[in-house]
């Protein structure tokens, strides 16, 4: 008699969980404005030398011509941002009085 009992219990938690309801319905407003500007950006690492400069101690020459290039390739992706990383590691790539320059920069620090 109690197995009849545990297995009526069961059979009843299952079947209630396994009724269906009607999926609630999300109204979407017509009146959505639309986007004038979109934000298509790439980040530019310069810790350990990822995408710019390609070696630490490298010529100015040298490195304004890859930087050249990854623009140029921003560019040619249709992108309308460049996000550029410039502290790399407690260091910086601009001249600062509170940071070194950067050994990634550099090679040296």
């Amino acid at each position: 008699m109690q197995i009849r009992q545990i297995s009526l219990f069961f059979l009843t938690i299952f079947l209630t969980t396994c009724a269906t309801r009607k999926p609630a319905t999300v109204e979407i407003p017509s009146d959505i404005p639309q986007i004038s500007r979109e934000f298509r950006a790439v980040w530019v690492a310069t810790v350990a030398n990822i995408d710019w400069p390609s070696e630490p101690g490298l010529s100015p020459e040298i490195q304004r011509q890859e930087a050249i290039a990854i623009l140029d390739s921003v560019k040619s992706l249709n992108m309308n941002a460049v996000i550029f990383q410039v502290r790399p590691q407690c260091d910086a790539l601009y001249l600062s009085t509170l940071e070194p320059w950067s050994y990634y920069l550099t090679g040296n620090q």
